[in-house]
């Protein structure tokens, strides 16, 4: 995993380096977790639209390895592009920068990763019906994007 996904500034003044073949690969990685997902969930919400069909636990699982697919590719093609990558300068950020850019774009990177645990783990404190997890999946998979578009785009209007 990469090394500064955890790193805050504890000091507003305080300037966070993150190499610049790292940052590159998790904005590629951003870039691809919302397409990925915005594909899945037109997919999950033609399938649910279909309304004299039952959503199964079948259904659910299916939806659940089109994110492990994507999760996937997305971490593969994040370290095929830290590895091809020239040598990029790092990027440096102050606290307000860090969380208003890098915190959400490390976050859509993850995103197919954090809606699969947070469907098995509903499933496993006791979430029982397949069609409700099913929604709850294409929820998350919306709620990421128009997160990610949103900050992104609060960021750019207040710039």
């Amino acid at each position: 995993m990469l090394g500064f996904l955890r790193r805050k500034s504890s000091k507003p003044s305080e300037l966070l380096r993150i190499p610049g073949k790292e940052f590159g690969a998790a904005v590629g990685a951003a870039m691809n977790a919302l397409r990925e997902l915005e594909d899945i969930a037109k997919y999950a919400k033609a399938r649910l639209r279909k309304r004299e069909e039952v959503i199964t636990q079948t259904d659910l699982e299916s939806l659940l390895a089109k994110l492990v697919e994507a999760k996937e590719r997305i971490e593969f093609e994040k370290e095929r592009d830290i590895t091809k990558a020239e040598h990029k300068p790092d990027t440096e950020w102050d606290g307000f920068g860090y969380n208003q850019i890098v915190t959400p774009t490390l976050r859509m990177g993850n995103a197919p990763k954090e809606i699969i645990d947070l469907t098995l783990a509903a499933a496993d404190h006791g979430a029982k019906s397949a069609e409700l997890l099913y929604k709850l999946v294409i929820a998350e998979m919306d709620v990421a994007v128009a997160r990610y578009y949103v900050t992104m785009n609060s960021h750019l209007v207040t710039s």
